[in-house]
């Protein structure tokens, strides 16, 4: 008996199944769950049960094999008749239909099991881990895979968006090339011939009288129908103006009594009341606030996140813009409400600064200076540990420094943040030249280290001025 092929004869779209090593001459090429029934030669399940007088079973056609060398039991070596070996359908039958086997391809992903019945009979045309061959390209492609094979196959058939002819995808170039029919360069003109693109250019050299006719043709269309457009307007204006003027009225007029036009005075809105100090001369002339401050503004530890003053909701920043837009009047009678205004810390989750710290940040000198006349607590630090100088030395000037007596200065010179930095450290890392000789003439320690063990003025970002402020500083 030949060897079987195991093609899917119901398979039409373009794919075969690949030939199977299955051969019908020996036991079952299965992965049986249960291994009894093993053929005593092949040593695979048996195909066509066959047992002979010494009890010992096989594949028929095994042992028809065998018994051409000798005539006895391969496994025991026990001779035998052949007339009395006996065939077992029944055990065929148990075989076929009752053991359970897993698919050919369950190494491939196939988690399939079954009858050896139920897989000729079913599973084996819709097995998805099954090769199938692609009768175009005639490659092996996994059943599962074939719907992308098919975009990506080099043999697979497209048309052509020029001359809408079917080629190979493999041929492309030589269709572009060689093939294609392509429409004339003056198809818009009326030559609608279609050439192949190795033989455009002798078109084009054959037909040239007749292009430059073409082109004659269209052009002295357009003009024709130019001219035909600007008398029908012309045509259309003319009737157009004539009707007007049999359908113009006559202006009556009258020189014994000439009308006069009576003008009519707009009505004036009333103007709205001048707020107060929206001028500047009559800001001008104004007397001054002297408010009654309280005399003692300690801040009570709260931090004010927002403060009612007239029935309206203020935030701190809607106190600093009050302050920033220069309103003083108005920043005066919130304080004579809510004196801790000046000493309490923002309440965001940021740095929490003062509105004196504020005012350095954003450098505002004048609200600067008109917050230091209130009684400031400059004791305070924002969540990072940092006092007024620590601001100031990063963002601020001497002019700043100027406003605080010799005790707060002292006090606060060498204040330390988290970071164990000083002022000195921040003016130095933001290289505040005026800043440093500030500080060092009064009485910063330049010896003091912060946490990462640096010096003011071994900061990575200190440039040479900076260091040789500090070099100068200990020489002298």
């Amino acid at each position: 008996m030949a060897a079987s092929r195991d093609y899917d004869h119901n398979n039409t779209n373009g794919y075969s199944s690949s030939s199977s090593n299955e051969d019908e001459n020996a036991g079952y090429p299965f992965d049986f769950l249960e291994t009894d029934f093993q053929c005593i030669i092949c040593t695979m399940v048996i195909r066509g049960f066959t047992e002979l007088p010494c009890g010992h079973a096989g594949c028929k056609f095994c042992i028809e094999k065998w018994e051409k060398q000798k005539v006895a039991c391969c496994e025991c070596q026990e001779s035998y008749d052949k007339t009395k070996k006996q065939e077992s359908r029944y055990n065929d039958r148990k075989i076929k239909h009752e053991r359970l086997a897993r698919c050919k391809q369950h190494e491939q992903g196939c988690t399939w099991k079954g009858s050896i019945a139920d897989y000729k009979d079913q599973h084996r045309k819709r097995c998805g881990f099954r090769n199938v061959r692609c009768r175009l390209c005639n490659q092996k492609v996994v059943r599962h895979e074939t719907e992308e094979h098919k975009l990506t196959c080099t043999h697979r058939l497209v048309n052509c968006t020029t001359c809408g002819a079917q080629y190979s995808f493999i041929n492309k170039k030589k269709h572009d090339d060689e093939e294609c029919k392509q429409h004339c360069d003056y198809w818009q003109f009326g030559c609608h011939e279609k050439v192949c693109k190795p033989n455009m250019e002798r078109h084009l050299a054959n037909s040239a009288r007749r292009h430059i006719e073409l082109v004659k043709a269209h052009y002295d269309r357009i003009v024709r129908e130019l001219n035909t457009t600007v008398n029908l307007q012309s045509k259309h204006i003319t009737e157009l103006t004539t009707q007007l003027e049999r359908t113009k009225l006559p202006i009556a007029t009258s020189s014994s009594s000439p009308t006069v036009k009576q003008t009519v005075k707009p009505k004036t809105l009333p103007r709205p009341p001048i707020r107060i100090y929206e001028r500047e001369e009559e800001k001008q002339q104004q007397p001054p606030v002297n408010p009654i401050r309280p005399a003692s503004a300690k801040w009570d530890g709260q931090k004010i996140h927002e403060i009612v003053f007239q029935g309206e909701t203020l935030t701190f920043d809607d106190v600093w813009e009050i302050l920033r837009e220069k309103k003083f009047a108005k920043f005066e009678e919130i304080f004579q409400q809510n004196p801790n205004i000046v000493n309490s810390l923002r309440d965001d989750g940021g740095y929490g600064s003062t509105l004196l710290m504020r005012a350095v940040v954003e450098d505002h000198f004048d609200v600067f200076v008109h917050l230091m006349d209130y009684p400031q607590d400059f004791s305070l630090v924002d969540n990072h540990g940092e006092n007024v100088l620590h601001f100031v030395g990063w963002n601020g000037e001497v002019r700043h420094l100027e406003k605080f007596d010799q005790q707060t200065i002292e006090k606060l010179i060498d204040g330390r943040d988290k970071s164990n930095s000083t002022p000195l450290h921040r003016a130095a890392s933001f290289n505040k030249h005026d800043v440093i000789r500030w500080l060092l003439a009064k009485g910063a320690n330049p010896e003091l280290k912060n946490n990462a063990g640096r010096r003011p003025d071994e900061h990575l970002y200190c440039d040479g001025v900076t260091k040789e402020i500090f070099r100068s500083f200990r020489s002298s």
